[in-house]
Formats: structure tokens, C-alpha cells, sequence
């Protein structure tokens, strides 16, 4: 599966608050923990003519009780120049023209869950679906559960309620022409459905999302949510309709509050951080909520002319993100989020008013 050619990318970018306070954050918990990320030789991933080559489970696959606490895997399906906010990044009119290898790096995430018979909910920009139709049609035929990451990869804030409604309405259309079953679930660019953004809800509900997962239970440069919230919840809305919230949450760490489980943090994070963050979750009855997108496992991924910052938070620890899953996979239970919907005890509700505010109560 291959989709356009390469065409170089120009510019400079700027530094961002974010970008700082992911480097200050996992600076932190390294030094707090004292340990190093070092993979082992039986951890490395290689690539050859004949296709990726994945390493082979050192656990036997399916072992995992079915009692325990089931957590949810996610993909971003979006290539390696869908960045947010970076004038550096390929504008959209040029995408087209850019070398893909979204369609490769996801087939060796299809085959990684394959190995530890694992399903997941892959959230697939339309765009990308316009362009590799038959690759979505390969993550349903695989059993996967598909939902919306968007049309063209944009901010809630900057598309604005009319512009939000119409990107949605054309990533849905351009996910059931390529073989989704059907899309009722959304997860934001950025998780950019925060405070402000919450007119989104009613938007998404009348076009039959019944799940999001764009909800950030932590500060962020764009998005960002204070709600107290350990698991899935309802959203109840003016109306009466309902969506379901399955929320990242970080998990603390000592004083710090890390989003362990996905991105940046999931590759820069050595494995006895990680380990005890899911271990943490599975006590507090917590799901984590892994997210993943394609490019981060892809060392060799075209690279962009980004700001220092900007260049370690996207490309650090790209060699590690397979092993890592590997890890991640073998230790712990996963699935779609419908399933973890399905199978989790609801935290508590919240109700969406009419003057758009979100209340416990």
C-alpha cells in the first residue's frame, strides 16, 4: 500500500509552552527515577525488502485473565507530516505530493496486534482515507474498530463551530466510501476539545458519535480539561442525548502529573516509569488509554526542519516505541474503546447545559 511521492519541507517553527513542559515533565521523572532506556539486542526492531520485521513475543499470547482490567489501544492513523501549529510542516495543498509511509507503518501495527490477538480502535483522518482507501478497508477487515481523527487534521478552535461540523461531516463520508461499517467515534487533533471547545458535544452527537475520546485531564498548550475523572463517563447534553467520554488521564508521579500512555511521553519514558504508571492504573481501577500514531515507529521517516524542542518531542525514542508496545502488550489486556466502555464502571456524569458549560451536577 503506498500513496504519493516525496516532495521536500521548508520552514522554521517556533517553541511552544507545550514543547517545554513535555521536555520539563519526563526531564523530571528521569531524574527522578534514576534509570535509563537502554533496548535490549531481542527488542530491536529492523526493516528488510521483505517487510518489517517485528520482534517475537517473549510471553505466550492470550494469557491475560479476562477478569483483569481491560485498557484501551488506540492508532491516530495520520502520516508524518500532519503536525500541528508548525509553519516547518508540508502545508495541506502539498500533501498530496509528499512520500507516504502511513500505510506501511500501520501495517506493522496491524501485524504487531495480530501477534498478541489484539484489537484496537484506530482513529483515521479522512484524508487519509481519501487517498489509501484500501488501507482502511484492511484495518476493517482485520477487526479493528474505526473512528474519525478528523478530516484535515486541524485544531477544533481554528475550524470554529461551522467549519468543525463540515470537517467532520467529510472525514465520516470519506471513512464509510473506503469500508468503515460505520463511525461512531471521534477523537480531536491534539485531544482540542477542552474548556472552550465544549460546543463541539452537540456537534458531534448529531452526527451519531456516541463515544470521544478528545478529552485531556491535564494542562496542555491547546485543549486541556480540569475535570476529576478516573474512568469513562457520560456527558449528558441539553437535549438529552448522550456521548461517552473516554478520557486520557495522567497518572501521578510523585508531584508530577504524566500522560504516560501515548506520544512523546510513551517514547521517552523508560520502561520501570511505564510499568509502574499502568501498574498504578490497574490498582486505582483506572483505564489507561495507550495512543499511537504510525510515523513513531519509523526512524526513517522524512525529516522536517523543526525548532530544537520541537525536533526532540517529535522525534525521540522512535526506535523505542515497538519495543515499548511489546512490553506494553505482554503485561497488560487491551482492546477497542467500545469494549472498554462495555466492560468499565462509569465514573461519574456530567452535564453539558445549554449555555455550554460543563457541570458535575
Amino acid at each position: 500500500m503506498t500513496c504519493g511521492a516525496r516532495q521536500p519541507a521548508t520552514a522554521t517553527s517556533a517553541i511552544t509552552n507545550g514543547n517545554l513542559e513535555f521536555i520539563r515533565t519526563t526531564m523530571m521523572a528521569l531524574r527522578r527515577r534514576k534509570v535509563a532506556w537502554r533496548p535490549v539486542a531481542s527488542e530491536t526492531t529492523s526493516m528488510t525488502h521483505a517487510g518489517p520485521h517485528i520482534p517475537a513475543s517473549r510471553n505466550q499470547v492470550g494469557t491475560h485473565s479476562p477478569t483483569a482490567l481491560l485498557h484501551g489501544l488506540t492508532v491516530d492513523v495520520e502520516d508524518w507530516f500532519h503536525i500541528l501549529e508548525s509553519a516547518d510542516a508540508p502545508q495541506p495543498q502539498t500533501w498530496a505530493q509528499q512520500e507516504s509511509r502511513v500505510a506501511y507503518n500501520t501495517m506493522r501495527l496491524l501485524a504487531l496486534f495480530d501477534r498478541h490477538q489484539v484489537r484496537a480502535t484506530f482513529f483515521c483522518l479522512g484524508w487519509v482515507a481519501e487517498q489509501c482507501a484500501d488501507l482502511v478497508r484492511e484495518i476493517a477487515n482485520r477487526g479493528h474498530e474505526i473512528g474519525s481523527h478528523s478530516h484535515s487534521h486541524q485544531l477544533i478552535d481554528d475550524l470554529g463551530r461551522d467549519g468543525f461540523a463540515r470537517d467532520l461531516d467529510r472525514s465520516i463520508e470519506a471513512l464509510l466510501k473506503a469500508g468503515a461499517s460505520s463511525v461512531k467515534l471521534f477523537r480531536a487533533p491534539g485531544f482540542s476539545l477542552g474548556c472552550g471547545q465544549t460546543w463541539a458535544l452537540p456537534v458531534l452527537a448529531s452526527r451519531g458519535i456516541s463515544i470521544d475520546a478528545s478529552m485531556f485531564l491535564a494542562p496542555r498548550a491547546h485543549g486541556g480539561i480540569a475535570l476529576q475523572r478516573a474512568r469513562p463517563f457520560e456527558i449528558v447534553l441539553a437535549d438529552g442525548q448522550r456521548i461517552t467520554e473516554v478520557p486520557t488521564v495522567p497518572r501521578k508521579l510523585g508531584n508530577l502529573a504524566l500522560p504516560f500512555a501515548g506520544g512523546g511521553y510513551l517514547r521517552l519514558l523508560p520502561w520501570p516509569v511505564l510499568r509502574s504508571c499502568f501498574e498504578a492504573s490497574q490498582a486505582a481501577g483506572s483505564p489507561a488509554i495507550v495512543y499511537v500514531h504510525p510515523r513513531e515507529i519509523d526512524s526513517n521517516q522524512p525529516r522536517m526542519p523543526l525548532s530544537p524542542l520541537r525536533r526532540f518531542k517529535y522525534y525521540v525514542g522512535l526506535d523505542s516505541t515497538l519495543p515499548k508496545l511489546e512490553k506494553i502488550l505482554q503485561n497488560y489486556r487491551f482492546g477497542p474503546l467500545s469494549q472498554v466502555v462495555a466492560t468499565t464502571v462509569p465514573d461519574q456524569p456530567v452535564y453539558f447545559s445549554a449555555a455550554g458549560e460543563l457541570t458535575t451536577g
